[in-house]
């Protein structure tokens, strides 16, 4: 097996053919001066500089690599695309029930260039020529503090001096690589390079059952990869419900992945034709390629944060959350940077926040009104397989652990759903909320939902709209939608919450997790996996 190209190989070839513009003025020159200098140009720093810009200000914008970040080159749009498209293949096998032939395999070099296609299709949107049209100067290069207020943004052309009255840093993330014997000898993958192998993985090893992992497990293995995916905890996706979580393991070994839970790899090592993988009990796993999946960490070091003053750790920048301040008065921190969940949602939000937040008093007091309902924590998330599994909120374990007796849960499954039973889809959506007083509807708060099914990602953002939004969940349960849609799943659920009926599953969990109530989670489990499956 080569060596896979390095992530920075692959995008400075396409920087400095696409964007040889966008470069710092050479070593020696005159300093460059703004109000406000971004580093960092993915979905945080863009709405960060693009804020900043709106009010006049002057704003630099610095990126090391290509405008658009993570999300538009390494992240959602290319990972999306693939899911699609092994989508399309998955459906035209599956169309031999209805007496279609389809056979071969799809071709990797037509797939990587519709992924490509998609991609150039978002990239005019973020180009450095489209940024300065909004009243930003782009510069490319390494940018580090070397004094306060001033920066050296280092690049083929040489090295520049930068100086500004406020800063934000939009720096993102980086793939985490765990501490394993021999990996550092072995050629792996990540996701920022999984997308350019030149071939189409015989046999993909996937290291970690995160949305990432389970993501590009099934796109994978639906394009005619053989996969096996290594989690090292008990369970996929695991700040999900464990309902959602089983539901995905049953989907993905029904498709075909092998995936090992409780596993530990304890050792990599390079073989003539691929990787093999040791595991913590013996067992050996042998495969043509090596993706790393564990996790993303903030891009924190060698950026001269120490200089300037500004706090940070592994887990990133230290930020006030209501103005995305930080323990240096001219830096704000958007995006990644700052640690916690990292969505491309809540990168915008913060972005939004730290470019009021870099203007003067009164943009501050606008972030400070804005921060509430910009909190990423409280922004729903979804992982994209087929099915969708979606979440917002506590998990029942959570509130549980937070609100005991007070909890109230509504299970309610799609086979009550009629637009669901008319395209044989499974799935189902599981409300958390705290009880009315006396047994009343008065005082129902909803503090949590999970949806596993097709269109998980939008119904989840509605069951979140009456606690994010402030109003009574009664008023979503009487409000009339179209039939037969899935958003009925909804209202149903809610109105679940109201009433009593066999096709809710309305219960009280109690102050902890007992063992009858874990033997409840379980035979749910393995009837919702069932259910999808089919």
């Amino acid at each position: 097996m080569s060596d896979p190209p390095t992530v920075l190989s692959a995008l400075e070839v396409a920087a400095r053919s696409a964007y040889a513009w966008a470069v710092p003025p050479e070593s020696g020159t005159a300093p460059l001066k703004a109000d406000v200098v971004v580093i960092g140009a993915g979905a945080g720093g863009l709405t960060a500089a693009v804020v900043a810009a709106s009010t006049k200000r002057r704003v630099l914008l610095i990126e090391r690599l290509r405008t658009g970040g993570e999300c538009t080159f390494t992240g959602c749009i290319p990972s999306k695309a693939l899911l699609a498209l092994a989508k399309r293949v998955h459906a035209a096998r599956q169309s031999t029930a209805l007496g279609l032939s389809v056979s071969g395999e799809p071709d990797w070099t037509i797939i990587q260039a519709q992924v490509r296609k998609i991609i150039d299709s978002f990239e005019d949107v973020d180009s450095p020529a489209s940024i300065q049209k909004r009243g930003v100067q782009v510069i490319g290069g390494e940018a580090t503090f070397v004094s306060p207020h001033v920066l050296e943004v280092t690049s083929g052309a040489g090295t520049c001096t930068v100086m500004a009255e406020k800063f934000v840093l939009a720096t993102g993330s980086e793939a985490v690589i765990p501490e394993i014997a021999g990996l550092a000898d072995v050629p792996y993958l990540t996701h920022e390079t999984i997308f350019d192998v030149p071939q189409r993985p015989e046999h993909l090893l996937i290291l970690g059952g995160g949305p990432i992992g389970c993501e590009l497990s099934q796109a994978f293995v639906r394009l005619g990869s053989l996969v096996t995916t290594v989690e090292q905890g008990g369970r996929l996706i695991e700040k999900d419900e464990p309902e959602a979580s089983a539901a995905l393991l049953g989907v993905l070994r029904n498709d075909g992945v092998d995936v090992y839970l409780n596993a530990e790899v304890v050792r990599a090592e390079r073989q003539p034709d691929g990787v093999r993988l040791h595991l913590g009990d013996g067992r050996t796993l042998d495969g043509s390629h090596l993706l790393i999946a564990v996790g993303k960490q903030p891009r924190v070091e060698g950026l001269g944060l120490d200089v300037i003053g500004a706090a940070y750790d592994k887990k990133g920048l230290k930020v006030h959350s209501s103005m995305q301040s930080t323990t240096c008065h001219y830096l704000w921190g958007a995006g990644d940077v700052v640690g916690g969940p990292m969505f491309t949602h809540g990168a915008t939000e913060r972005g939004v926040l730290a470019g009021l937040g870099s203007l003067a008093w009164w943009g501050r007091a606008v972030a400070a009104v804005r921060a509430p309902a910009a909190r990423v924590e409280d922004i729903p998330w979804v992982t994209y397989t087929e099915p969708e599994i979606a979440h917002w909120g506590l998990t029942e374990a959570q509130a549980v652990q937070r609100y005991g007796g007070r909890v109230v849960v509504v299970d309610y499954d799609f086979s009550h759903l009629d637009r669901a039973r008319t395209e044989q889809e499974g799935g189902f959506v599981k409300l958390v909320a705290l009880g009315g007083l006396f047994g009343s509807p008065l005082g129902f708060k909803v503090v949590g939902a999970q949806v596993v099914g097709s269109r998980a990602g939008e119904l989840v953002q509605l069951l979140s709209l009456p606690s994010r939004l402030g109003v009574h969940p009664a008023k979503l349960a009487l409000l009339p939608v179209s039939y037969p849609t899935f958003a009925e799943a909804v209202r149903q659920t809610y109105l679940g919450l109201l009433t009593d009926g066999e096709q809710f599953g309305q219960r009280r969990p109690g102050r902890a997790a007992e063992p009858e109530q874990m033997q409840a989670w379980a035979a749910r489990r393995v009837a919702v996996t069932r259910k999808i499956q089919s």
